[in-house]
């Protein structure tokens, strides 16, 4: 605690700090805020998962072009464009009704996500020095998963007690707000891009990238099923006001997973942790389609989120440790990409389940997709990841550390 108290008394850390949380709450609310108004608006579980989707996948496509944007121009001319057009489409998807309207809007939203993760990142260096690196990635990461807590619950409230139109407006508010803090700072404008390093696409022929990938793409769509099944079954069952619980259960535990292996020796490998870690989610994932909104479920997603965060932690040290010389932005983003497309489609197809089959289908899928990454991992990926299977340096477990950290944009 004592060196986290010490790095608040640097010039210009409490500024950063301030600045990047009204943009992340931003983003912690987002899908909630899309799903109560959509829901709202045209009454179909189907629709709001769709539009949901769309603002996933079409900001995981193109999180890559945005990232490149910063690279190349610096952070204030881009941050300029995308903030206020971000909040201005979140106002235009308040005022749509129709249901291509409506998805073609949320398509727009994600085209325009602010990197507000990605363009924080950089900034903590030339704030607290390399001396100060690990510690400043930790506090940024502990208070970047306290806004994923809270959102949520924000979200949930607005929308059932005061309107999900409003709940909209005040999430463009909260990135209005964030975004005019960062583009006047001046940690923000002086931030000079370094040297393209051209590894950008050269990581995509790495086999062992592509290993990465496919069981990213398996985990997106179990993830994706996920995030739409808790607050479509609670819609259901008339408990909707359970979402925002049940969702932060999911995120706090992950947190604490995630401190708790941030935390230890160097005596498990990256490789050993990752494979345990996804037998503990399998394990954890099982029970979920015998739950039911309320404390059984709460019980599995505590599970669930504790050995995601666990599973987090490892997986991006063994990106670190496997991923290509010069690829250090560039593999996080494109495995982001891959992710993050196939957690929009588990969204569509989650909310298609519940509407049209059963929601224990989806809770279904949701085991069945987790347990297949695990699969994966076992008998395909850790034989050939073998460079992954050795303690991490403090330096790589610090890249790794901030990768985990910008996940989202």
């Amino acid at each position: 605690m004592r060196s986290y108290l010490k790095l608040l008394q640097i010039p210009g850390v409490k500024r950063l700090v301030a600045s990047t949380l009204p943009g992340r709450l931003a983003y912690a609310m987002i899908a909630l805020a899309t799903y109560f108004y959509v829901h709202e608006a045209t009454g179909s579980i189907t629709v709001a998962g769709l539009a949901t989707g769309a603002e996933t996948i079409a900001s995981s496509l193109t999180a890559g072009l945005r990232g490149q944007a910063i690279d190349k121009f610096g952070q204030t001319k881009p941050l300029s464009l995308f903030i206020p057009s971000w909040a201005l489409t979140m106002v235009l998807l308040s005022q749509v009704h129709s249901p291509a309207a409506i998805i073609f809007v949320s398509a727009l939203i994600g085209l325009s996500s602010p990197p507000i993760n990605l363009s924080a990142r950089p900034l903590w260096r030339d704030a607290v020095g390399a001396e100060n690196l690990r510690t400043a990635y930790a506090l940024d990461t502990t208070l970047m998963n306290a806004t994923v807590v809270l959102g949520p619950v924000i979200a949930t409230y607005v929308a059932l007690n005061i309107g999900a139109q409003q709940e909209l407006w005040l999430t463009a508010s909260f990135m209005l707000i964030g975004g005019i803090a960062m583009i006047s700072m001046p940690l923000s404008r002086n931030w000079v891009p370094e040297p393209h390093n051209g590894g950008a696409f050269a990581v995509l022929k790495d086999k062992r990238f592509q290993i990465l990938a496919i069981e990213g793409a398996i985990f997106g769509v179990g993830w994706g099923l996920l995030e739409i099944s808790i607050p479509s079954i609670a819609t259901t069952v008339n408990r909707p006001e359970l979402s925002a619980p049940l969702v932060a259960t999911l995120a706090s535990t992950s947190i604490i997973g995630g401190l708790i292996i941030g935390g230890r020796k160097n005596a498990v490998t990256p490789l050993r942790g990752f494979k345990m870690s996804s037998l503990f989610v399998t394990v954890s994932a099982a029970p979920l389609a015998f739950t039911h909104p309320g404390w059984s479920m709460g019980v599995a997603l505590a599970g669930i989120g504790l050995a995601i965060g666990f599973a987090m932690v490892y997986h991006w040290e063994v990106v670190e440790a496997v991923r290509p010389v010069g690829s250090a932005t560039s593999a996080q983003a494109w495995l982001w990409t891959v992710e993050g497309t196939t957690l929009a489609l588990g969204t569509a197809m989650g909310a298609y389940i519940v509407d049209h089959i059963a929601p224990r289908f989806a809770l279904a899928g949701v085991s069945l997709a987790l347990a297949s990454s695990a699969t994966f991992i076992w008998t395909f990926a850790a034989p050939r990841l073998q460079e992954a299977d050795r303690p991490l340096s403090e330096i790589e477990k610090s890249q790794a550390l901030v990768d985990l950290e910008s996940t989202n944009e």
